[in-house]
Parts: structure tokens; sequence; C-alpha cells
């Protein structure tokens, strides 16, 4: 039995190399193992412990303790297999729902685009077509139309370089990323009112890319809000989690798009929402180990943004 079990070990090193398991994988085959060993070794205790109070005797305790110990630990080893295939299979099956969600976008859009400018085209080359006052300068709506494209091109950058890159958490202190965007936002809407409470204690275990998460969510709030948008920006604790709300005065979202990014619904061909940036912010969250939760009032009159991320030591 011993050396069967040294076999076991033997083989399934190399398993485990040649699987090409993250070395945080590995840590948590390892913490499997470890769970085995120890609740093994203290049952095993106790058990020779009542015999020996009984009077008992158990004949090569050591021998037939480590055999029993040996067979857990091997039996735990492969539990941590299967719950890191059962994490790489989530992680797998998040990365094609990201895939499916940016090839539909990027078609739709580049496909409307391409119709916008055709027809936009067409016109300007049409010399003898005189423009009305009030009609909108062709050269502007291409401007507009090329400055959509290239934010969709930036937002799928994002979402290529968090599949490509491993998450590494450092401090970030949300508080003067929120309030530079505000401050960037209040000029291209000086009607807005905005309350933002977000002050010191705002710091985060996150990367580089949260502040496109703070950027398009911020921006959402902005641009759904009306004329005179009233925006109000808090935050709070919630044991080692720190909740960023953003409340806006919108007609709140599309009961599809909340169920989409609340989880309660699976994205689908005929099913999806409009806008790639709550996708983009949702994606940036929970690669940094956070959450992203849309809510609408229950009056109609606004919707609410949580973000939450685990809080900096």
């Amino acid at each position: 039995m011993t050396l069967l079990l040294g076999l076991a070990f033997i083989v399934t090193g190399p398993i485990a190399y040649r699987a090409e398991v993250q070395s945080q994988h590995l840590l948590r085959i390892a913490g499997w193992n470890t769970l085995g060993v120890v609740a093994t070794t203290a049952v095993l205790a106790l058990v020779f412990t009542f015999q020996a109070a009984a009077g008992g005797r158990v004949s090569a305790p050591l021998l037939s303790g480590a055999i029993i110990v040996g067979v857990s630990a091997f039996a735990h080893v492969l539990i941590g297999f299967n719950d890191v295939r059962r994490i790489r299979a989530q992680t797998v099956a998040r990365q094609r729902q990201k895939a499916a969600v940016i090839n539909r976008f990027v078609r739709h859009d580049l496909k409307h685009a391409a119709q916008l400018l055709i027809g936009y085209g067409e016109h300007l080359s049409d010399t003898g077509t005189t423009h009305t006052a009030g009609e909108t300068d062709i050269g502007t709506r291409i401007i507009e139309l090329a400055d959509s494209l290239s934010s969709t091109q930036s937002q799928i950058a994002v979402v290529d370089e968090l599949l490509d890159s491993e998450s590494t958490l450092r401090p970030v202190d949300l508080a003067p990323l929120i309030q530079e965007r505000v401050a960037a936002l209040q000029e291209s809407h000086p009607a807005a009112t905005v309350e933002n409470d977000v002050g010191a204690g705002a710091t985060v275990l996150a990367g580089s890319h949260v502040e496109v998460a703070v950027r398009e969510l911020l921006e959402n709030a902005f641009v759904y809000s009306g004329e005179s948008p009233e925006i109000t920006i808090a935050s709070d604790r919630a044991g080692s989690t720190l909740e960023v709300t953003i409340d806006d005065s919108g007609d709140g979202f599309p009961e599809e798009e909340l169920s989409l990014i609340n989880d309660d619904a699976v994205e689908t061909q005929l099913e999806h929402s409009n806008g790639l940036g709550l996708w983009l912010s949702k994606w940036v969250l929970e690669t940094y180990d956070g959450a992203l939760r849309l809510q609408n009032d229950a009056d109609g009159q606004g919707s609410t943004v949580t973000m939450k991320l685990p809080l900096a030591a």
C-alpha cells in the first residue's frame, strides 16, 4: 500500500506539470492536500486516544496511521484537481461569453457604421444638394460616428488585455479617479448637479483598468440622465468590501439589461444589451475580485449602479 501511494504521487506530479496548472491553482491543490492530512491525523489521534483509554491496543499504529493518512492525502489531491478543473471551466465559460458578446457588438456596430458612412458619402458626393440652415452638418456626423467606432475599439482593446494578462492587485485610491472624471464630465454637461461624497478611505485592491470601469459608469450616468442630470456618488464599507454607488435621475435600465448584467439571464443572439460599456465595467470589476450591480428605482425616476471591490489593508 505504501509503495502504491508513492507511485501514485510520482505519477500525479508530471500530470500536474503537463496540465499547465497555474501557481495559484497549485497552491489550492496543496491546500486540499494539507486539509486532508490534518483532518485525517486529527481523527486518527482521537481514535487511538479513545482505544488506549478503553484498554485496547492497536497493532502497528504508525504504519496503519501512515497508510490511512497517505490515502487521505492522495484523495484530497484528486479533490483539489477536480476543484481546479471546475474553476478553469468557469473561467473558460466567462471568456466564451465575453467573446460572444464582443463579436455581436462589433458585427452590429461595424455594419451600422458602414451603412451610415455610405449614406453620408453619397449625400456629400451629390454636389447639387442644397442644405437647409437647420440641417446638421454632415462632417460633424461623420466625426461623431468615427469617435464612436474609436471608443468601441478602445473598449475591445481593454477586454483583450484582461483576457491575456493575469490580474495583479495593488492599492488604488478611487477618490481622485472619481473626482477627476466628474470634473471632466461636468465641463461637457454644465447643467448637471453632482454630489460626490467619496473621500478618504476609498482605497481598494485593483489594477490600472479600474479607471476604465469608473469612467464608463460615470459617463453612463451623465449621458442617460436627461438634459439636467442629478447624480449622487457615495461610498460605504461593507466588511472587507468597498461599495461605491452612483445614483442618477434617468429613466433607468431596460429590464433585459438588468437581468443580463446582474447574471439573472443568459446572453443570447436574440436578447442582448445595448452597450458595451456596462459589460466592460462588469468584466473589469470581476477581474479584480469585485462585482457590479444595477438597480432601477421603484418609482421609475432613476437608477443605481453599485460597484464593489475589496478594500486594501
